[in-house]
């Protein structure tokens, strides 16, 4: 009873003290930021100050972020960061504790207005799914993006969100690049996200998500004709992974 006490009281806080602060705080750093990233055409700021944004946000919703696993791979650039995926709060999580990398997103992100504009000033990469043209492109330059830019990508190998935790199939793609690029894959599997926010929420519980960032796996020397391969290989991983922590939680 105390503990849902407590969670209504810290959503209480989202409603009174969060959104209106994240409304100010959108707004200033719109004011501020997007003018001096279109003059400079350098993402750096508003990139620092999005990610304070979302620290402030979980923060305030009381969602705490666990790191495990080896984290120092979080340093690796370029590297190809996969992720599984259950809940709209993961890629904003990562994009807080990660280096600078770019996401790939589906193109009806990049109609939002404002943050659209912002993503691909970021560089990030949008792919209609539909569009064989789309994905060809896509896939060109999420390599150009880790060869020429050295900057690391963060992809969710399963295109959208699984409502059961367990992996959905994986998309080819995301490995042709990381092959193409011969840059090394880190898997990252995500506990916890689900329960703060379920699909189709708007809002966050209270709660903690877990993050382990597992060994990486190199693609040095491998060719398209060992995707295959590759994509077992991470998907044990990722699958152990979830696995491990699902236990923990029990």
């Amino acid at each position: 009873m105390v503990k849902l006490a407590i969670i209504g009281l810290l959503m209480l806080r989202a409603v009174l003290v969060l959104y209106p602060f994240l409304a100010f705080y959108v707004i200033v750093a719109t004011l501020i930021f997007v003018p001096w990233t279109w003059v400079t055409g350098d993402i750096r700021a508003i990139y620092w100050v999005a990610r304070q944004g979302v620290r402030l946000a979980l923060s305030l919703s009381g969602v705490r972020v666990q790191l495990n696993g080896n984290t120092r791979f979080r340093d690796a650039i370029p590297a190809v960061f996969l992720s599984n995926h259950v809940s709209n709060i993961e890629p904003a999580v990562l994009f807080m504790v990660l280096p600078r990398i770019a996401v790939i997103l589906k193109k009806e992100l990049g109609y939002i207005p404002l943050l659209g504009y912002v993503m691909r000033l970021g560089g990030f990469i949008y792919v209609d799914r539909k569009d064989r043209d789309s994905r060809r492109k896509a896939l060109e330059d999420s390599i150009s993006t880790l060869k020429k830019n050295h900057i690391s990508l963060l992809i969710f190998p399963e295109g959208t969100r699984s409502t059961d935790g367990e992996l959905l199939p994986f998309s080819p793609g995301p490995f042709t690049v990381a092959i193409e690029a011969q840059a090394p894959i880190v898997p990252v599997t995500v506990s916890g996200a689900q329960e703060i926010m379920p699909k189709g929420a708007v809002s966050l519980k209270p709660g903690e998500i877990t993050l382990v960032f597992h060994d990486p796996v190199m693609t040095l020397g491998y060719t398209t004709e060992q995707r295959a391969e590759l994509m077992k290989q991470v998907r044990t991983v990722m699958e152990d992974g979830i696995r491990a922590e699902s236990n923990l939680r029990v």
